[in-house]
């Protein structure tokens, strides 16, 4: 594995079908919210959970975000820890390309991708049985 950090341009280039979909959560989300406190109870959003029961891997996810935005980040943490870890390695690669005009390439051989792919689902399916057995 090698790492090579480089010079790019301070301003990512952001696709427009991304910018549409994290538009399209947010506002889903901001009615979802505007709902669930005119009824006075939750709104469950996630399908998965709504047809088999069993909260899905990314179940936790809106919750964390609105905790970590009230600046709660432990209970941001407990809702779901990867989606926090993924969103602090996100935020600390955007930081690092807006203020230092740096990115990080990352370089792995054939067998080394396949243990990432491999360590990548064992971290998926360990946060998975966590969300299930803890966040529900």
């Amino acid at each position: 594995m090698t790492l090579h950090l480089h010079k790019t341009s301070r301003l990512p280039y952001w696709p427009g079908w991304a910018v549409g979909v994290v538009l399209g959560w947010l506002a889903l989300v901001g009615v979802a919210e505007w709902v669930s406190w005119t009824l006075g109870q939750p709104l469950e959003l996630c399908l998965f959970k709504r047809l088999t029961g069993l909260p899905c891997p990314t179940c936790g996810m809106t919750r964390g975000v609105l905790a970590f935005l009230g600046g709660h980040v432990g209970l941001a943490f407990a809702y779901n820890p990867l989606a926090l870890g993924v969103a602090t390695l996100a935020s600390a690669a955007l930081l690092a390309r807006a203020t230092l005009g740096v990115g990080l390439r990352v370089e792995l051989s054939r067998g080394e991708k396949k243990a990432a792919v491999i360590l990548a689902v064992a971290i998926l399916a360990a946060n998975w049985a966590y969300v299930i057995l803890y966040v529900g």
